[in-house]
């Protein structure tokens, strides 16, 4: 019976200390997976501004329909920007904890597949109760290069 208590004690001391860290994990799974979903959003908008041989733009989108919103909201691709537009695909945010900087944003790539942007974009999420190096940033040259990094979290 003594040995079974010791065996529980162990076990209760391991899942302690071990509990905190399996949080951080899938929390940093969760964020590296909502970054990636966002570059390979802008790659395939580049894809179809190159394909289509129109501005294809990403930009965040409260409704599924328009820009304007939050990218925690969710975001769109829009082929030909403007009165003729057509809205390629939507993408949901897989969870609201999500907080983007900037809040929202265009990003859109010319029919040659540059960006359409003079400067280089950048667009840094993170979850809340970031800590440490867990926060991402996409982005997006002039070259049209989409890229994803591992930063710290704004202070």
């Amino acid at each position: 019976m003594m040995e079974l208590l010791i065996g529980i004690a162990v076990l209760a001391i391991l899942t302690t200390l071990a509990v905190p860290s399996f949080t951080q994990f899938i929390a940093n799974n969760r964020l590296a997976s909502e970054a990636n979903e966002m570059v390979a959003s802008f790659q395939f908008a580049r894809s179809e501004a190159l394909k289509r041989g129109v501005q294809v733009q990403v930009c965040s989108s409260g409704d599924g329909a328009t820009c304007g919103g939050n990218w925690n909201q969710g975001w769109i691709a829009v082929a030909d920007p403007g009165p003729d537009e057509e809205v390629l695909r939507v993408w949901s945010p897989s969870d609201t904890a999500f907080q983007f900087t900037p809040a929202s944003s265009t990003v859109g790539f010319q029919p040659n597949g540059f960006s359409t942007a003079a400067a280089e974009q950048q667009i840094e999420m993170m979850l809340s109760g970031c800590t440490s190096d867990s926060a991402r940033r996409i982005l997006v040259e002039g070259t049209g290069r989409v890229a994803s990094q591992r930063v710290d979290c704004p202070t």
